[in-house]
């Protein structure tokens, strides 16, 4: 995708597989492919094509649609009925911004804590305490009893703004797309 362009739909749907690979696993991101791929899967078909089962595919493709990524329908196939998912293409713009959003706004937080406070992190686990609790703890970590240096990383917080700023131009570019 070029700097200035702004992402089409192929680069919405690779952004909402990430997403839900990192969500959901493998098989959902595998699952989202295939209807990607295909106009829709139909439930009753899901074992066959896909190599995982059919109740595991029900469980993702629920979730999909809590989403709204994918809605449900019935088709007429000589004299069955099959139930079946299509990709709601319309909605995975709204779903990708949404949870780049959520993750900016997640980061945000991070950012905001880690430049207002003092933090301790234990060596060992590598968990993080605030001044307030590193004290309660006596510098030791509860986890392993290890004792919790004082951590002041300029490094770490010019990457979480880096990254912020990068969701910042990524969410631009995408809210400046036509919805497909």
């Amino acid at each position: 995708m070029a700097q200035n362009e702004p992402p089409l739909e192929e680069d919405l749907l690779s952004i909402a597989k990430v997403i839900i690979g990192k969500l959901y696993g493998e098989h959902a991101r595998a699952l989202l492919e295939h209807l990607a791929e295909n106009d829709y899967v139909a439930e009753e078909k899901i074992a066959g094509t896909l190599e995982f089962r059919s109740n595991e595919a029900r469980k993702i493709l629920q979730k999909l649609s809590d989403e709204a990524i994918v809605i449900p329908d019935k088709v007429r196939v000589e004299n069955e009925v099959l139930h079946i998912w299509r990709l709601n293409k319309p909605a995975l713009k709204t779903f990708v911004l949404n949870r780049l959003k959520r993750a900016r706004e997640k980061l945000e937080v991070l950012l905001k804590g880690e430049s207002e406070n003092v933090i301790y992190e234990c060596r060992s686990c590598r968990r993080r305490f605030l001044l307030d609790d590193a004290y309660a703890y006596g510098f030791q970590c509860p986890h392993d009893g290890e004792v919790l240096v004082e951590v002041n990383n300029p490094t770490s917080l010019r990457t979480v703004k880096g990254i912020i700023k990068k969701l910042d131009i990524l969410i631009l570019r995408i809210e400046r797309t036509k919805s497909a």
